[in-house]
């Protein structure tokens, strides 16, 4: 016997609804790919592009088509790990069930404190914005800074979700204004190909400082490429998580690639190279050579505009670590706790209130203590590629695919590679020992876990 008609077409109707509320509650599949984005796109891109335009001149280029692809295949490691676990956690948590509990526990707490610092390190080159705009005390800026991306996270995450796409898409669409009006001087300059052929060719050439140097700032544009991953970690939150996957891996590598490629190709066509100065924003240089008019205060709202959203997926990123971490008992269980909306408030707390240690050690030791730890979490992003390319090869007998086991081996050598050169390296000495440091502290904390 079958039931009627109307109870089957209101069964269904429930079910439709019982979806679309749950989806309610949860990431689009664009807000992950645009999460990632705003991780990624922030000052790092506005001012940190003119230290290895510095380093690098012209052939910096190819720096960034190396780093690219090179990220690119940790991407596709991260992503054979999520499917192998059928998307259940982030990629902290496949290395957890992969390499061991005290693993999860060393490659989370690192990831987390690389991502509070730069947090903090958004917030304080917010609060400096906000100085030289509205005459802000550079303290009391950053931490408003800081609340206004606590008050974000605190919303329900769909709507989070919708504030960190917005800025986002903001953040695109300025980039792709900067690199049309590039193209609008090319098209328009009598003698642009003549000028074009000047500052990439009269300052020493394509590769002024010598094929080295191509390789040698890969390090440092592979720290600035951090959260690229931040999909795998907000794709378990999301109404397709299969489908966030594929796109991270396929899409977020090259959206990157393309927005910074493409602004640093515009800098380095309309600009003398040589006259770019480390730490001081090669667009602003561009846009007054262009006699843009509100050249510099359009480039500080696009800096704060990207301040924000950065700091907006600092502080998301950290409080879904935490609270991964509390779930695979690496760290207290007070941090599993969420809201009706499952967001994780205690986690959001803990976060806020290490990101204003940072801000304070910025403010009372800037040259110094900050400065060292902002050089080290740098570095601990090689280590958690690291870790997840020693997870997906670890799984290579299980996984029957040759040419990703063997993408996951060369990730593996190459970032195990920088984690030992690093601290050898004159420019980059302290702040590799420091990292190294941080993990093997982490690595004996992580005894504990043995014990319980």
């Amino acid at each position: 016997m079958t039931g009627s008609p109307e109870a089957s077409t209101h069964s269904k109707n429930s079910e439709k609804h019982r979806v679309i509320k749950s989806h309610r509650h949860k990431l689009a599949n664009w807000h992950v790919s645009m999460i990632s984005v705003g991780g990624v796109i922030g000052a790092g891109l506005f001012v940190g592009t003119s230290a290895t335009i510095a380093a690098a001149g012209p052939a910096v280029l190819l720096s960034y088509l190396g780093a690219g692809f090179i990220v690119w295949f940790v991407m596709m490691t991260m992503g054979e790990l999520s499917a192998y676990y059928n998307i259940r956690g982030s990629f902290i948590s496949h290395i957890s069930k992969t390499l061991g509990k005290r693993c999860g526990f060393v490659s989370g707490w690192s990831y987390i404190f690389l991502w509070v610092v730069t947090a903090g390190a958004q917030a304080v080159a917010g609060g400096m914005i906000l100085n030289d705009l509205f005459n802000i005390t550079p303290l009391i800026g950053s931490l408003g800074l800081i609340v206004l991306a606590l008050l974000l996270n605190a919303l329900p995450v769909r709507l989070y979700g919708q504030s960190e796409a917005l800025l986002s898409v903001l953040k695109l669409l300025t980039l792709a204004l900067f690199m049309g009006i590039a193209l609008y001087w090319v098209w328009h300059q009598t003698n642009a190909k003549a000028q074009i052929t000047s500052h990439l060719f009269d300052h020493g050439g394509l590769v002024p400082f010598g094929i080295w140097s191509v390789f040698t700032v890969i390090p440092m544009i592979i720290q600035t490429f951090t959260g690229c991953e931040i999909a795998f970690v907000a794709s378990p939150e999301s109404t397709d998580p299969k489908d966030n996957i594929k796109q991270a891996v396929n899409r977020i590598p090259f959206i990157i690639l393309i927005f910074y490629v493409g602004s640093i190709l515009a800098i380095l066509c309309l600009h003398p190279w040589t006259d770019i100065i480390s730490g001081h924003s090669p667009f602003l240089l561009v846009m007054r050579s262009l006699s843009v008019p509100f050249a510099q205060t359009i480039v500080i709202i696009m800096t704060l505009m990207a301040i924000i959203s950065c700091l907006n997926s600092s502080k998301y990123i950290v409080s879904r670590v935490l609270r991964e971490l509390s779930e695979l008992g690496c760290a207290p269980a007070q941090l599993n706790q969420s809201t009706r909306h499952n967001v994780p408030i205690t986690a959001l707390i803990l976060s806020t209130s290490l990101e204003i240690i940072i801000i304070l050690i910025a403010s009372f030791s800037p040259s110094r203590g900050y400065a060292i730890l902002l050089g080290a979490s740098g570095n601990l992003i090689i280590f958690s590629y690291f870790m997840a390319s020693l997870s997906r090869s670890s799984l290579s007998k299980y996984i029957a695919r040759p040419l990703m086991s063997f993408l996951a081996r060369i990730s593996v050598l190459f970032m195990g590679g920088l984690l030992v050169i690093l601290p050898f390296s004159s420019s980059t000495r302290l702040e590799g020992i420091i990292a190294l440091c941080l993990i093997a502290s982490l690595s004996v904390a992580s005894l504990k876990l043995s014990r319980n």
